[in-house]
């Protein structure tokens, strides 16, 4: 019940906390846990969208039976195993409910208008989770346009519905919540920055799954016989590198449609193949070594929790509460351990901008702007003085290596202690545990 971008400072935009009421009201309505729902409600929306792409498959493509079938088992596996360790994120449902569109769009045959427009409206939810996200109708769009040598897929069926979905999103968050556009992006604006990492890691952590998917396109000047590339999908994993790049983050969710759309991408062109040529050869080596990387980093696994989770065995706490400048240290924590998140924020996420930022300037020239970031540290100090004295947590986690932060291992103590409060509030907690990342206190009495 706590109001978004109020008691919940969150840097995201709405669409994806919608999301979350389904498996929410779910879970209350069939007694079980919420990540048992959001269990429930992804495979109900993966085996929708698999029966309406096995739809699409059977109706528009020039396909044998049996290469039908393995293109919707190729569908299945280019919806989930790039999403193993990340089912849920925004990037596994923009892919989600993209790809009947996609698959629409890549087709010999066109769909009906209404069908399109079907398409197109479920690939909008999609879309709008995310700013970045508009990369992906707008490379279809380009695609389009060149095929046809026409500016007329800019004014389609699919691009209206677009656009009219999005401008529909933007005037529903101006009026129910306007704070974010009037104090989170203002905010984020001025120290969001602090979670980009430099552009040669960028490009370092995923470089096996890029050159792997540069090798086909590479084989087809070798191969004359090979199948037409499907000019879609290659266009949409294209905008998947771009929106990876642009997010700049680095994050490994953030490479689902870039794998997603490249898995596609050679699936269809080993299907369309005519025979087992150097192209084909080179897209089963790049499905196989992408499948390969994805399945051995395994599922979703977080060290904090299984942290909290250890500790849990040992002393008792109903909430919790981190000081760290990271997402897993943080919420995962309470919702693993069944306990209540203590803190309107997933993360810290003004102070590491804040704190470098202001280390940087020099604030007898730019006072202004020195003014603002200690003012945004300022108040996420002060925002977590009053959460923790509003809902005084049975644990309180301190991060000795909080990311983020120019300089390693910020002192939240210190950080802390100048709030004249946090003195009389530490008093109330007594160490209890620690290890090489995190300190735990548990509230005395």
């Amino acid at each position: 019940g706590a109001p978004l971008y109020d008691w919940i400072m969150e840097v995201n935009p709405p669409l994806n906390f919608y999301y979350t009421a389904l498996p929410i009201l779910l879970a209350d309505a069939l007694g079980v846990s919420d990540q048992a729902a959001q269990y429930v409600v992804v495979w109900i929306l993966l085996f929708a969208v698999l029966s309406w792409c096995s739809v699409i498959i059977h109706r528009d493509f020039d396909l044998s039976p049996g290469r039908r079938v393995l293109m919707l088992l190729a569908t299945a596996v280019g919806l989930v195993v790039p999403s193993l360790d990340s089912i849920g994120q925004r990037e596994f449902y923009l892919v989600l409910l993209m790809m009947p569109w996609m698959l629409s769009r890549a087709a010999q045959r066109r769909s009906a208008p209404g069908a399109e427009a079907t398409t197109a409206l479920v690939a909008a939810l999609g879309v709008c989770l995310k700013p970045y996200f508009v990369l992906f109708p707008l490379a279809v769009t380009v695609v389009e346009i060149a095929q046809n040598r026409s500016l007329r897929p800019v004014l389609s069926t699919s691009n209206l519905v677009f656009l009219l979905v999005g401008l529909a999103y933007v005037g529903f968050v101006a009026v129910v919540h306007p704070a974010y556009f009037t104090e989170i992006i203002p905010m984020a604006r001025l120290v969001y920055s602090a979670y980009n990492i430099d552009p040669a890691d960028l490009f370092a952590r995923y470089l096996p799954e890029v050159l792997l998917f540069l090798l086909p396109f590479l084989a087809a000047r070798l191969d004359r016989g090979h199948g037409a590339v499907p000019p879609v999908f290659l266009a949409a994993a294209i905008a998947g590198l771009l929106s990876y790049v642009l997010q700049a983050k680095g994050f490994g969710y953030h490479t689902i449609p870039l794998i997603s759309f490249g898995l596609m991408t050679c699936f269809m062109l080993m299907l369309n193949s005519k025979s087992l040529g150097p192209v084909a050869v080179t897209c089963g080596l790049a499905c196989f070594g992408n499948i390969a990387i994805l399945v051995g980093e395994g599922f979703y696994h977080n060290q904090a929790v299984v942290a909290a989770r250890r500790l849990q065995t040992e002393v008792d706490f109903d909430s919790v509460l981190v000081l760290s400048s990271n997402v897993g240290a943080g919420s995962p924590v309470a919702l693993a351990t069944g306990t209540r998140w203590a803190s309107r924020y997933p993360a810290n996420w003004l102070v590491p901008g804040a704190i470098n930022r202001l280390a940087q300037t020099d604030c007898a020239v730019d006072a202004d702007l020195c003014g603002k970031l200690q003012a945004l540290a300022d108040r996420n100090r002060s925002d977590n003085i009053e959460d923790l004295v509003r809902f005084k947590p049975d644990l309180l986690v301190i991060d000795r290596d909080s990311d983020h932060f120019d300089r390693p291992n910020f002192d939240w103590v210190a950080f802390m202690a100048k709030d004249p409060a946090w003195a009389a509030i530490f008093s109330q907690y007594s160490e209890v545990a620690a290890n090489g990342r995190f300190i735990y206190l548990l509230r005395k009495g």
